[in-house]
């Protein structure tokens, strides 16, 4: 089947059958050992967890419980501190109320810290498992291979496998969307539940509801709702005992939220102390200011997409991290105050630093035995020393707002619209009231002075929204991280029981069956027609209306399905290799006997190229699931329907005749960016079809997204071309946009689309893979454009009177009627 990354040995020839008892953990481990890459990470991830949570519980006990601070800090010379003892004499004698409550913690977690050394030992031994797995089944035999490759030519590879030696013992075939779904089965519904603010909505204004999504809240939030009594049985099914009873859910809240108040002393101690012991050097030494922004989980919670593993997810919010900054100083106003309060702290703190560093240089002694006002020189050092760090940390913020004279410019608008843009291109999230009120051209100047000012106050707006719930700063979710652990039994006990229905009731309506792998969320299928389907039937009726109007109560919950489709595709990108390649190698060599390991075909011929000089490749869509076709399953989508049927024949051995290499030389087996009328269509011949159905066909079958992903990708490609005519559908001047917001890659390009597509960039990663990009501005501009075509002549159950993505037409002239 493969052959192997490394030189060595050919593998022993191994049994067929790799059932796996319990696919969801095969899987997520799966899915961990390529997270990590290989089981060298999977070992140094873990023993770091325990060394580093053995440590903090023995440096723990070790300052709290052994050293006398009263003897200690009652010192006040060198020779009254070189006289005492800072440690106990007797520690286990007289423990009084506190240090008695420090050894009952600290047993507690030495206990914790046990579990976590047995789960440790079980991930690596599975780890272990899934290496011999790679190497023996996947032919990946070298950890650094997983360096250079993406998840979708990983997986790939597991979907092949699943046809020749079946690991999944359910059904025969298995899609990469049904694996994601799979791993991210518990996440896509807390993804939905939060869509839905289900955790949310019967909270008291004063409490935020990022608060909620705070490491201790949240994590009681999956107990309660995954493991202690659960949702999911161990089939994965969700069990109907659970929907049915919203009052049992109240109750092990009330319980777990019991249990939380116990336990807030120990917890908020340990957190409180890893906190410390990770944060405070990085503050005080400026590596890392404790003015620096980072999402908040509610955040992430918020922008993150259905079935969007963790590292993928993970590049693309360090993407938005950088847009976020670049929003922030775009939009914040000018303080001629505080910079003057800045400017005069920083150089009154520098100029002592200065002065004490000098007497450090000259003599460090001083430093201890010289004091002020009862404090020596070395607490001034370091005193002097975070103010400086604080006041240079928050001077940062100004940097980009553009001077004074420039907050209402002409041009500022623009500016600021078009950084807001870049950051919704990388977190996918606009809501309507983000949207900018005016069009393009009165953001870049034809309003008036007064008009400019008004638009800026919108996003300045934006911006505040943006800093209250989504983007913080650092001291500040530490300090709501230990907030979350005082709140979690108070928001346990009082407030969340109060939602325990919303929460049945969300999960209700999330629920999809398959019928072999279990229940997952009903937007992880990334299909709209089954989001309908399972929300009332025919969205034209009022039955239908009112219960697609109830599925989507709490936000617009098709805009992220819309996403979740976009990104999912773009994220399973192929590149088929040229025709060279294809000539070189023994990929298209079918095998005279069934596959082994050892007679695996090379990964490095099949997937998407790192050089510069192999980028002329010729594209395949997608990506995601099946780089390593079948010889037969290639010649079906390539030869039978593109070739002429003189054109088609094979070798006995199952290789391309020469006629047929001849036409894979000079046309790509499958063309994403020919978009052809039906009416312009050549008559079917034997065996032919068109490329629209060519792509459904890939798509579908080796994939596994829905007919209604291409009309979605169809639709944008459509749209951005109309806009960038001369005569554009919403009357809006593209033109005034960067190209970098604006050009739209191809989603497969062929060998020139792609070499046009890296010229100019920094880096190696194509433009056209990346998930923060125009693709997603597209998606944007053409929401609101049906939005504003929806208001102005459509009523009743609104945008979802609209013709379903999966039933539109593959023509582009009828998609661009519609549009238009």
């Amino acid at each position: 089947m493969y052959e192997r990354l490394t030189d060595g040995p050919p593998e022993p020839v191994l049994d067929r059958w790799d059932a796996k008892p319990d696919l969801e953990r095969f899987l997520t481990c799966f899915y961990r050992y390529f997270e990590v890459k290989g089981l060298r990470g999977v070992v140094a991830i873990h023993l770091s967890h325990v060394v580093a949570l053995a440590f903090t519980i023995g440096f723990s006990f070790v300052l709290l419980f052994l050293i006398d601070w009263e003897a200690l800090l009652a010192c006040d010379s060198e020779e009254s501190c070189r006289s005492i003892s800072i440690y106990y004499a007797k520690p286990f004698r007289d423990l009084g109320f506190r240090r008695a409550g420090v050894l009952v913690c600290t047993v507690l977690f030495v206990f914790y810290g046990a579990m976590n050394v047995a789960t440790v030992y079980q991930d690596i031994r599975d780890a272990q498992s899934v290496s011999t797995y790679y190497k023996d089944r996947l032919g990946i035999a070298a950890d650094e291979s997983l360096e250079t490759m993406t998840w979708s030519e990983v997986v790939s590879r597991l979907v092949q496998q699943q046809k020749e030696s079946r690991f999944c013992i359910v059904q025969d075939e298995l899609t990469a969307l049904e694996i994601a779904n799979i791993i991210m089965r518990e996440d896509n519904f807390m993804i939905g539940l939060t869509s839905h603010k289900a955790f949310t909505e019967g909270l008291p204004c004063w409490i935020p509801r990022r608060l909620v999504f705070t490491k201790a809240v949240f994590w009681n939030l999956r107990l309660v709702i995954f493991r202690w009594q659960g949702v999911l049985d161990d089939r994965g099914r969700i069990r109907r005992d659970f929907l049915n009873r919203p009052e049992a859910l109240a109750r092990n809240l009330r319980l777990l939220g019991l249990a939380n108040l116990v336990l807030v002393p120990p917890v908020l101690i340990f957190v409180a102390l890893y906190f410390f012991m990770r944060h405070a050097e990085e503050f005080r030494s400026q590596r890392a200011s404790p003015f620096q922004r980072q999402w908040t989980d509610y955040a992430q919670w918020t922008f993150r997409e259905y079935n969007e593993l963790p590292h993928e997810f993970n590049a693309r919010m360090c993407a938005a991290q950088a847009a976020a900054e670049a929003y922030v100083h775009c939009t914040t106003p000018s303080s001629p105050v505080l910079k003057s309060v800045q400017r005069c702290v920083k150089f009154i703190a520098g100029s002592v630093l200065a002065a004490l560093l000098l007497v450090a240089l000259w003599d460090d002694t001083p430093l201890l035995f010289v004091k002020v006002q009862e404090k020596n020189l070395l607490w001034y050092l370091a005193f002097f020393g975070f103010a400086f760090a604080v006041a240079d940390g928050a001077g940062d913020e100004d940097a980009g707002s553009g001077g004074s004279g420039a907050s209402h410019a002409p041009s500022m608008p623009l500016r600021m619209h078009i950084a807001l843009m870049r950051l919704v291109s990388c977190t996918h999230y606009l809501p309507e009231h983000w949207r900018s009120p005016a069009r393009l051209t009165s953001l870049a100047g034809a309003c008036s002075g007064l008009q400019r000012a008004e638009l800026c106050d919108h996003f300045r707006r934006v911006r505040r929204e943006l800093l209250r719930d989504f983007s913080l700063q650092r001291i500040q979710a530490l300090a709501e991280e230990l907030l979350g652990v005082l709140l979690s039994p108070i928001l346990l006990m009082f407030f969340l029981p109060d939602v325990a229905r919303n929460i049945i009731g969300a999960l209700g309506s999330l629920q999809h069956s398959s019928p072999n792998l279990g229940d997952w969320c009903l937007y992880g299928c990334l299909d709209s027609a089954i989001v309908a389907e399972n929300s009332g039937g025919a969205a034209s009726s009022a039955e239908g209306c009112q219960s697609v109007q109830l599925l989507n109560r709490y936000g617009d919950t098709n805009e992220k399905l819309e996403k979740s489709v976009l990104s999912f595709c773009l994220n399973h990108q192929l590149v088929w290799p040229s025709s060279t390649d294809r000539i070189n190698s023994e990929t298209f060599q079918a095998p005279s006997h069934p596959p082994r390991a050892h007679q695996a075909r090379n990964l490095g011929r099949q997937m998407m190229p790192t050089s510069t000089a192999s980028r002329a490749a010729r594209p395949l869509w997608p990506g995601h699931g099946h780089q390593d076709i079948q010889l037969e399953e290639l010649n079906s989508l390539s030869t039978s329907q593109t070739s002429p049927p003189d054109l088609q024949g094979d070798d006995e051995n199952g290789a391309l005749s020469p006629q047929s290499q001849a036409v894979a030389d000079t046309e790509p087996l499958i063309d994403l960016d020919s978009h052809q009328d039906s009416a312009n269509d050549v008559p079917a011949q034997r065996g032919t079809t068109s490329p629209v159905a060519r792509k459904e066909q890939v798509l579908t079958h080796i994939i596994g997204v829905p007919p209604s992903a291409i009309n979605l990708l169809n639709d944008i490609q459509d749209f951005h071309e109309k806009e960038t005519s001369e005569d554009p559908l919403s009357g809006e001047k593209v033109a005034l946009l960067p190209p970098d917001l604006v050009k739209l890659p191809p989603l497969a390009p062929g060998p020139t689309a792609l070499a046009a597509t890296a010229v100019g960039r920094i880096g190696d990663e194509p433009e056209w893979s990346n998930t923060c990009g125009p693709w997603f501005y597209w998606l944007e501009a053409l929401r609101a454009f049906k939005a504003r075509r929806f208001d102005e002549s459509s009523s009743g159950c609104g945008m979802f009177n609209r013709q379903p993505h999966g039933v539109q037409s593959h023509s582009r002239t009828e998609r661009l009627a519609a549009l238009a």
